[in-house]
């Protein structure tokens, strides 16, 4: 039986996190008069906006509105182009493993609002993956491993053969709470970090991922 393979999207098919944290502290900054910095967010990297945006907005005393994040996703959308692209190698991964026979899921905490924008700039649909759960989907999101287990229910595969990869410290854990094998992928945090969290192992680009993935067979 293959496995199931479950991505993440931001910092793992996207390379999101940073140009996030650029637009996030830019809009907080010009329309809230919040005087956030990007490294601010990294804290709450995976966690969902309403926590990644709220945390930093309560760290300067100010009350966290929806309409913020509202406001920070219509400029994700007009800037996101500019500022987040395309891992290199995703999309090309995602579209092999299926036709390999993995069943493929993406498994976000993000709102779908944004993880519609993330998929325009991968340039795929939903129907290119198996499953597709965003933050919206679910009450709970990582670390809680809701997100992964009701993809691998999705999947139609048990938690024992899914594959989650990773670039946040909660996605980790929520993997693993999931009891999941997780791999790790350093485009936002250390490797001995996601280790230390739980990573199975570590990588920094899709074509070590493949080759991992391919391993575990």
């Amino acid at each position: 039986m293959k496995h199931a393979v479950l991505f993440d999207c931001d910092g793992v098919l996207v390379n999101s996190e940073d140009g996030l944290s650029k637009i996030a502290a830019f809009v907080l900054n010009k329309y809230y008069i919040i005087p956030a910095l990007p490294e601010d967010f990294a804290p709450y990297i995976g966690t969902g906006e309403d926590t990644y945006i709220g945390e930093v907005v309560r760290k300067y005393g100010k009350t966290f509105t929806q309409d913020m994040k509202k406001k920070i996703y219509e400029e994700y959308n007009v800037l996101a182009q500019q500022y987040v692209p395309p891992m290199e190698g995703s999309k090309d991964l995602v579209r092999k493993l299926r036709g390999e026979g993995f069943k493929v899921a993406l498994a976000s905490s993000a709102d779908a609002a944004k993880v519609d924008i993330n998929m325009k700039i991968l340039d795929m649909e939903y129907t290119d993956f198996d499953a597709v759960i965003t933050g919206s989907d679910v009450a709970k999101k990582k670390p809680d491993p809701d997100i992964y287990l009701i993809a691998a229910k999705r999947c139609g595969v048990s938690p024992a053969d899914c594959i989650v990869v990773e670039d946040a410290t909660s996605g980790v854990l929520s993997g693993k709470r999931a009891g999941m094998k997780v791999i790790g992928i350093t485009s936002s945090v250390l490797d001995k970090v996601l280790i230390s969290y739980g990573a199975d192992c570590t990588v920094a680009t899709f074509k070590e991922l493949d080759e991992v993935i391919h391993g575990t067979e």
